[in-house]
């Protein structure tokens, strides 16, 4: 039995034998309602079709957080597909969308490593945001260079997509490849502004400490100076064209932040310091809803994205959303006013109803890689 059966089978029996089926996780996930509480999941074992079950669920932890026995239901279900994937049950055609957006982002073609002297310290702004606000990116670069002119910039994916599917090998050949070349050219600290690519680093990259650019900029601490918080403050907040009548908004908490407090409340305290009055929407912070995008279950349960997208939009009521995850905000723009965290710290977006083209994502991405950014 390989490492990965193991794991498998040691949560199975964990789950059964933990889980009370009391119904709290399955009150506001529309997986579990179609199959069951994680017990009854958990007891059906690792047969074929109830391992292959669980590509419908969007591994966004809301089970994990709500949870009364503190059990982690989330991490049964990435096992599962993990199992699944290793024993060639899973047809990948239905995911060759994001796969290839994967193999893209981490192509040469697309990364940059800039690396100045003396640098340890590199920002990772991940895939969705330099392809849906390369401004914003550029903005935030020039920000922390204020405060470091030794700050880099590394333009490449951490493979989310693949650990999320239960490619053991594919992530680990691609997250693998980024972890030594950032060793190697002696980087220590990665400054992160997709919350995807934080949870991934931090799971995996044990050799660096990964922090949110969102509190740094906060913080004005850059990589490693400190007692500059107001004068950062006063940097960062340009002038930002989002105006609404009144000037409230909401907070989306991506999914894979949904436990990072510190990430959670330097997103709001930014926002608050822009100018903006924050009203709270029912699922916030460790109970917040997935997009829609997690997990990619759009590629066997169509329609994920339109109806979890439809229920988080209906909570904000109209109100402009302000979320600090790129592909969150592209996921929302049709059902309700978005915009990202950085458009308020750099100035460079406006709110918006239109997820940006494909083509024009990667035409961002392609720019970013031969831009002057400093």
């Amino acid at each position: 039995m390989g490492q990965g059966e193991v794991k498998t089978e040691t949560l199975l029996a964990e789950i059964a034998q933990d889980c009370t089926s009391c119904g709290e996780c399955v009150r506001p996930c529309a997986f579990l309602q179609q199959h069951g509480t994680p017990a009854v999941i958990a007891t059906q074992g690792d047969a074929d079709d109830n391992l292959h079950k669980a590509f419908g669920c969007s591994l966004c932890g809301l089970c994990d957080a709500v949870c009364p026995e503190v059990l982690s239901p989330s991490a049964l279900f990435l096992a599962m597909r993990q199992q699944a994937t290793t024993r060639g049950l899973v047809d990948l055609k239905p995911y060759q969308p994001w796969l290839t957006y994967e193999k893209l982002g981490s192509h040469p073609l697309f990364r940059r490593d800039l690396i100045p002297a003396g640098c340890s310290t590199v920002f990772f702004p991940g895939c969705s945001l330099p392809g849906t606000r390369p401004d914003a990116v550029r903005g935030l670069y020039r920000l922390l260079q204020k405060q470091d002119a030794t700050i880099g910039l590394v333009l490449d994916c951490c493979a989310k997509i693949s650990h999320d599917l239960g490619l053991v090998d594919r992530f680990e050949g691609i997250f693998g490849t980024l972890s030594r070349r950032l060793q190697k050219n002696g980087i220590t600290r990665i400054l992160t502004a997709c919350p995807g690519c934080s949870k991934i680093l931090r799971k995996h990259g044990s050799a660096f400490e990964v922090t949110s650019v969102y509190e740094v900029l906060l913080d004005g601490q850059g990589s490693g100076v400190k007692g500059q918080k107001t004068e950062a403050l006063d940097v960062n907040l340009a002038p930002c064209p989002l105006t609404l009548d009144p000037a409230v908004v909401v907070i989306h908490d991506p999914c894979p932040a949904r436990f990072d407090y510190a990430q959670q409340q330097a997103v709001r305290t930014l926002a608050t310091a822009a100018g903006y009055s924050i009203e709270e929407i029912p699922s916030h912070g460790a109970v917040t809803r997935c997009c829609g995008q997690g997990g990619m279950v759009e590629g066997c349960v169509p329609g994920t994205v339109k109806k979890e997208s439809r229920l988080i939009a209906a909570e904000s009521g109209g109100r402009l959303l302000i979320s600090a995850c790129g592909a969150c905000c592209e996921t929302l723009a049709p059902t309700t006013p978005t915009a990202h965290i950085a458009d308020l710290l750099t100035g460079t977006g406006s709110f918006t109803t239109q997820p940006v083209s494909s083509l024009k994502r990667w035409l961002n991405r392609l720019h970013l890689k031969f831009a002057r950014l400093v």
